[in-house]
């Protein structure tokens, strides 16, 4: 799945092109920051001790669910943790699980992954997916995001395959916080 483009690369690209430049042309592999060491230390925690496929109790009239979905369309790749689908309707409803509480406003690295799935999932099984949910494990609520306007992500998909493609190195992201709390920060011009 490396060659293709992914949704931790929609991510990263959001978060700070940089890093994107650095694992898909230099190659470089990414390790975790410690903010991202401890979210997933809880993670494994919690996955012992519950089981991950049972964070969407209810679904829709006429919806069923299917759990930690491989979706994979030309050079895109990702992995769904819930899909719920309407079989008869041809339509998709990607579902997102974060072991954490639900922030203040939804960030835009969640909208993007969020965008991603349902773009995939659209053209991976030619299912309509519009909309979108985040499940917050901490707070118990669950978001739901509009997604029928995928251009920002089509957007963004352009410029991935441009650094890749011609190995341009972007301009880091402007929000210093991202810099140091970040595992390629060593590389960054001060």
């Amino acid at each position: 799945m490396r060659d293709k483009i992914t949704a931790s690369d929609i991510m990263n690209y959001v978060y700070c092109p940089r890093i994107l430049y650095i694992t898909r042309v230099l190659k470089l592999p990414q390790t975790k920051s410690a903010k991202q060491k401890k979210g997933l230390d809880k993670e494994k925690v919690f996955k012992k001790n519950t089981y991950k496929t049972q964070f969407v109790r209810t679904s829709s009239p006429g919806f069923k669910r299917k759990y930690l979905v491989h979706l994979e369309y030309e050079e895109f790749a990702t992995n769904v943790d819930c899909l719920m689908y309407n079989e008869e309707e041809k339509i998709a409803i990607p579902v997102q699980y974060k072991y954490t509480k639900k922030p203040d406003k939804i960030y835009r690295t969640m909208k993007m992954q969020m965008l991603f799935e349902a773009w995939l999932i659209e053209h991976a099984i030619g299912y309509a997916s519009n909309s979108g949910y985040i499940k917050f494990a901490l707070s118990n609520e669950m978001v739901k995001l509009d997604l029928s306007d995928k251009t920002p992500l089509l957007k963004v998909i352009e410029e991935i395959k441009r650094i890749v493609r011609n190995e341009y190195i972007p301009e880091p992201t402007s929000y210093e916080a991202r810099i140091v709390d970040n595992c390629f920060k060593e590389l960054y011009e001060r």
